[in-house]
């Protein structure tokens, strides 16, 4: 994704100054960007200040880091099971037998998050 061109505080001037009263038309002539980016900015960046863009950015990369632990975690798990699923004879494995190392995946996951799994399984706690 291409970077802008102006940082979040000046995009939080141009906001500031349509909020005050120049035209958007006037805004967007004289800071060379369309109409659509500047819509776009108001969606985004609407009615925060400085300190509060500054902490949605933190969130996004904290959020992002998270999202990678969890993705690393579940490939850790995904490979062995493989590895015992290819090892295995050929015979079908039975339902109860897929659920005990669905439920035996889960709890190892949550007992290296602490206790809960977080992203899509956020609702689910385990209890050892």
């Amino acid at each position: 994704m291409r970077r802008s061109q102006f940082t979040e505080s000046e995009i939080l001037h141009l906001l500031y100054e349509a909020s005050a009263g120049v035209s958007v038309a006037e805004i967007c002539r004289t800071a060379g960007v369309s109409l659509r980016t500047f819509y776009r900015w108001r969606r985004r960046f609407g009615g925060l200040n400085a300190p509060a863009v500054m902490q949605m950015k933190e969130l996004a990369a904290e959020n992002a880091r998270l999202r990678g632990l969890v993705s690393n975690l579940f490939e850790r798990l995904r490979d062995p099971g493989e590895k015992e699923l290819s090892q295995a004879a050929p015979a079908v494995a039975s339902s109860d037998d897929r659920e005990r190392k669905q439920k035996q995946a889960i709890r190892s996951a949550a007992e290296k998050c602490g206790g809960a799994l977080t992203g899509r399984f956020a609702s689910l706690r385990v209890n050892p």
